[in-house]
């Protein structure tokens, strides 16, 4: 046997595999520094051109998708046996009328605490419902359905689950409800975070230089007008900056729609 020439294919062989692990481990040094690097750059970006973000979890990291309502039928007698101090009339098989029997006081201080006791106290699952507008000019409180505490919203439609009807002294007399039923589609990804989309909107330039954005709510929201049977609702983050709300599809980035605040 040649000893001499063994030895220097092992020689060669071991040199060569020595320089495969080393360019494999350059190569994830160097992805790893340029993920750091990116993510650095786009906060820095964000922080050059005076963009100032005032809520919490900026980068928060969701797992979500579609879901799929339809309209819930009540059941009148049910009801009656789970509500307490108030006349129940139904208005057809998915909407309640309530009449309480004795006005309830809110609290204009802190008007969202107020309802939630309200809604958790007189409304059947009220602890499903959150407030979405305060009409004072025509005496309503407007709440949507939740789903995992996220409101199942409609845009400018309007189309509140839950409306309560005040008086002059802010005293909830009486209130409409409905509700849907909610079942998630398989589509379930990790979503944009909120400042992967203050970036994309500021790269469109509907975000412009020395903004302050002041909140980044998710939702679930629907531009298709809805259907008797059901209607689907995508992930969407409401961004709220320059006395306008953005709509961003929190899976594909695209802006929906824009709404003034004013």
């Amino acid at each position: 046997m040649d000893w001499s020439k063994t030895k220097s294919i092992f020689i060669v062989t071991f040199l060569l595999l020595n320089i495969f692990l080393g360019f494999q481990l350059y190569s994830k040094m160097s992805g790893d520094n340029l993920a750091v690097m990116t993510e650095t750059t786009l906060e820095d970006r964000l922080e050059t051109n005076n963009i100032e973000m005032r809520f919490d979890d900026e980068d928060e990291n969701i797992e979500a998708g579609p879901i799929t309502v339809s309209p819930r039928t009540f059941d009148e007698r049910f009801l009656a046996q789970e509500t307490e101090r108030q006349d129940i009339e139904m208005l057809n098989e998915h909407t309640i009328y309530s009449l309480l029997e004795q006005p309830y006081q809110l609290v204009d201080a802190n008007l969202s605490a107020s309802v939630d006791a309200f809604t958790q106290q007189y409304i059947y699952e009220g602890e499903q419902y959150e407030i979405a507008e305060y009409n004072e000019e025509e005496d309503y409180i407007g709440l949507y359905q939740t789903h995992e505490g996220r409101k199942i919203d409609e845009y400018e439609r309007e189309n509140y689950h839950v409306v309560l009807h005040l008086n002059e002294d802010m005293q909830v007399q009486a209130y409409l409800q409905t509700m849907v039923n909610v079942a998630e589609q398989d589509r379930v990804q990790e979503l944009l975070s909120p400042i992967e989309v203050v970036e994309r909107l500021f790269n469109q330039q509907h975000i412009r230089m020395n903004t302050v954005v002041e909140d980044a709510e998710l939702g679930y929201y629907s531009l298709v007008e809805p259907d008797a049977d059901f209607q689907v609702y995508a992930p969407v983050w409401r961004i709220e900056a320059d006395d306008e709300w953005f709509f961003v599809d929190a899976q594909q980035g695209e802006l929906q729609t824009i709404q003034s605040m004013e």
